[in-house]
């Protein structure tokens, strides 16, 4: 009588994660449950997805109906199973992609309204060389980016900055061979990659340089008027493709 009084209170099983059924006794797996899977009754979705184009691909291949897609400055969800005036869910169904931005133009956005010493300066001009398309306005090739940068640093002292009437800076410095002039750009047009998703759509970044002397080396201010401007437009035109990407589906900002 005392041991079905106990049986009734006790569990007779306990279900595992992978769907397998263990006795209560001795959570021994039960032989006749061992292939035992509950019923795969929703398809879920949950996908994160680094790259702009597989991000599209994905989402072309599982959209439906139901499929919405939401973007912010930080991310871009593609929502497979957001509920409708006439069905309702659970949105619980999804791919996500961090918008992340570049190292270098990080590296870029760092380097602006704050001095720079000669050597920073130098190690900018070096590490983002790939990305100078122009000084002062007009095109400029990779040997002119490298030849001012292995002036600047052969440089052992910096006498005078002046100003020229057109758009450059002219260095009366001195070399280990003498005295000699430096002429560095007013204007430095960078284009870069702004976003990892997609390293082959490029922002333009137009740079001021401000200089002026300090002991024995220059200080150098950068600034660039649009800087939010441009990172506005450049996402702008990352969502704009996305959208073109994945037609039919319909994008909001949130």
């Amino acid at each position: 009588m005392l041991e079905k009084v106990i049986n009734y209170f006790r569990k007779p099983a306990v279900s595992l994660e992978d769907g397998r059924v263990a006795l209560e006794r001795d959570y021994e797996i039960h032989s006749t449950m061992e292939n035992f899977k509950l019923p795969l009754s929703r398809n879920v979705i949950r996908q994160t997805i680094r790259n702009k184009y597989d991000f599209v691909e994905f989402v072309n291949e599982y959209k439906n109906d139901q499929t919405k897609i939401f973007y912010t400055d930080k991310d871009v969800q593609a929502v497979f199973n957001y509920p409708t005036v006439d069905k309702a869910d659970y949105a619980d169904s999804y791919c996500i992609m961090p918008i992340v931005r570049t190292v270098d133009v990080d590296m870029l956005l760092k380097s602006l309204d704050r001095d720079l010493s000669q050597k920073g300066f130098i190690r900018l001009l070096k590490r983002l060389e790939p990305y100078i398309t122009g000084f002062d306005g007009k095109n400029v090739d990779d040997m002119d980016i490298i030849e001012l940068a292995e002036n600047l640093q052969a440089t052992t002292n910096v006498n005078s900055i002046q100003r020229n009437t057109g758009k450059s800076f002219t260095l009366d410095v001195e070399v280990r061979s003498g005295n000699s002039n430096i002429t560095i750009p007013r204007y430095i047009t960078f284009e870069i990659p702004l976003f990892q998703n997609d390293i082959a759509l490029k922002a333009r970044f137009d740079v001021e340089l401000f200089l002026e002397t300090k002991e024995s080396e220059f200080v150098i201010n950068l600034v660039c008027y649009k800087t939010d401007q441009t990172i506005e437009e450049t996402l702008r035109e990352f969502i704009t493709q996305i959208q073109n990407g994945c037609n039919g589906v319909e994008s909001f900002q949130v």
